[in-house]
């Protein structure tokens, strides 16, 4: 069994976001069939729960985590807020947003491979397909044509990757989820459009709770509300030890009684297929809940042994989850 890639975004219950000024949080986990030890929540520790009703394909793995702090509504959503986009240690690693859509180019100039990444560019002139990179038939295409020319450098490797993200980027923003390229390695079952979209449709309580933002984020661009805040970033990262490039959207909607994201990685270089997450902040008794809930896609753990996959990549997970509820645990409880 190959080795699952995860990364550390992660969480718990896409399907408790409700809208209403007063909040049973007992009903609210009834309605959306998730049970939890409410003794154990209450004295302020950690819930984890795997989600399994959201697996809606061979290729997914959702898990969920949440936690009751005893610190104010607003000052857990201050720390919360801080860590979006929380990136590792690794000294190489960025993250910039695309604020602007007319020339996106320039958000890609520090799109680059340093000489300590040098195993990475030398993976990259031995790819000749497969599941070791996320890249399409066209984009495969591309690299060939770059090694024919006296092989691949690490200028020529960023030069590759920065046209890459770039043109992912705009196709994204005009065509939303339809404009997602699939990789060469995938079928019409298994590519990142069909799981993102297929999965989608089983956030009911979203649906029905709030229609608009449900309806923005499943059909983007297709706006039809300006209610919520929208933000794009490209991030490079370590993640199990390859250097990753993602891109992902933002949908996020704020009130004065819950704080909502939702999150798409609409493209991972290496590792996961796609990711995508929820998350959720609202004033709970004295203090504040706060649950994360989210669904990778990888077809490493599609087929025969998915069971025993999906079971480790559950425990990978959680693993990854835990350190941001830990933080909060250990400053407010």
């Amino acid at each position: 069994m190959k080795k699952l890639f995860i990364t550390i975004i992660v969480g718990l219950f896409s399907s408790i976001l409700v809208s209403a000024e007063s909040l049973d949080l007992r009903e609210v986990l009834k309605s959306a069939n998730v049970s939890i030890d409410y003794k154990a929540l209450d004295a302020g520790e950690i819930i984890y729960t795997s989600r399994k009703e959201l697996e809606t394909t061979d290729t997914s793995i959702a898990v969920g985590m949440g936690l009751y702090v005893k610190g104010s509504y607003s000052d857990v959503l201050a720390d919360f807020k801080a860590q979006n986009n929380q990136l590792s240690s690794y000294s190489q690693a960025i993250v910039v947003e695309i604020e602007e859509f007319k020339n996106i180019e320039a958000y890609f100039k520090r799109v680059n491979f340093t000489k300590s990444e040098n195993d990475e560019v030398k993976r990259l002139f031995k790819y000749d397909g497969g599941d070791e990179f996320n890249f399409s038939n066209e984009e495969i295409s591309t690299l060939e044509e770059i090694t024919k020319e006296q092989g691949l450098t690490a200028q020529k490797a960023s030069l590759f990757f920065k046209s890459l993200l770039k043109s992912r980027t705009e196709k994204y923003l005009k065509e939303g989820v339809s404009g997602i390229e699939s990789y060469n390695n995938a079928d019409e079952d298994t590519s990142v459009k069909n799981d993102l979209q297929t999965s989608s449709l089983h956030f009911n309580v979203l649906k029905n709770h709030f229609p608009k933002l449900y309806k923005d984020y499943l059909h983007y661009p297709d706006i039809s509300s300006d209610i919520y805040e929208q933000k794009f970033y490209w991030l490079k990262d370590k993640i199990e030890g390859r250097v990753t490039f993602t891109l992902k959207h933002q949908m996020i909607e704020e009130k004065n009684h819950f704080f909502l994201i939702l999150e798409r990685q609409f493209y991972i270089s290496n590792g996961l297929d796609t990711l995508q997450t929820q998350i959720l902040c609202l004033p709970y008794k004295e203090g504040t809940f706060i649950a994360l809930s989210s669904q990778s896609f990888t077809a490493k753990v599609a087929g025969f042994g998915r069971r025993i996959s999906v079971r480790v990549g559950r425990h990978i997970m959680s693993e990854n989850i835990r350190p941001i509820f830990e933080n909060l645990q250990k400053k407010y409880n």
